[in-house]
């Protein structure tokens, strides 16, 4: 399967779960309905703080000089958006970050499959709602801000179905990180929707 295809295949099989990951509830179930400047860019910055720390103990762990590059460059990415994120905070909020199915996945192929392409699909959607939070704040510098770390989480998918290619050798392997990045969107929709239910919200569309 080739990077399209697998990236086609995942979108399509979690479709359901990504478009209401971001909906126009996706902030209030990451903000627990705190929407304000503060707690927004707080949930994002702990979101990549996670993955930083997250995805640099992955890039220590492996003996595969390709995953080693590919996790220690998406860890330094998440770690500059954590910075830039929280660059007006007091301190990142400790925790409270958003749900991306990422944690508890063994090998680097389904480290990078849940951690750089799943975890990016789902906090692709966050960022899209984030923009435009801040679009309607008529808060600009934020907005070009949140564009700017969504690009970045781009290339870190990006760069995780590059290392996909790279070490998936069979159709086995190719199957379980496939698996494993369904998996990881199918968590973080879980928690959503565990989150809305927690606000009294429906996580469904509205017909």
């Amino acid at each position: 399967m080739d990077e399209q295809g697998f990236l086609d295949r995942v979108r399509e099989n979690e479709r359901t779960a990504l478009e209401r990951l971001g909906s126009d509830k996706a902030l209030l179930a990451a903000t627990g309905a705190e929407l304000d400047t503060d707690t927004v860019l707080g949930v994002l910055a702990a979101t990549e703080l996670f993955h930083a720390d997250t995805v640099q103990r992955w890039a220590e762990a492996t003996d595969d000089d390709r995953a080693v590059d590919a996790f220690g460059s998406a860890a330094e990415t998440a770690s500059d958006h954590a910075d830039r994120l929280a660059a007006d905070l007091d301190e990142v909020p400790d925790g409270s970050g958003v749900e991306t199915g990422v944690g508890g996945q063994d090998g680097d192929v389904e480290r990078a499959a849940a951690g750089l392409v799943g975890a990016s699909l789902v906090l692709d959607r966050t960022l899209l709602q984030a923009v435009s939070f801040f679009v309607n704040e008529a808060d600009a510098r934020r907005a070009d801000l949140i564009r700017e770390v969504r690009s970045g989480v781009d290339d870190r998918r990006d760069a995780g179905l590059a290392l996909l290619d790279d070490i998936c050798e069979t159709d086995d392997e190719c199957e379980r990180a496939a698996t494993a990045a369904e998996e990881a969107i199918a968590a973080a929709y879980e928690e959503y929707v565990e989150r809305l239910d927690r606000l009294g919200i429906d996580p469904k569309p509205v017909c």
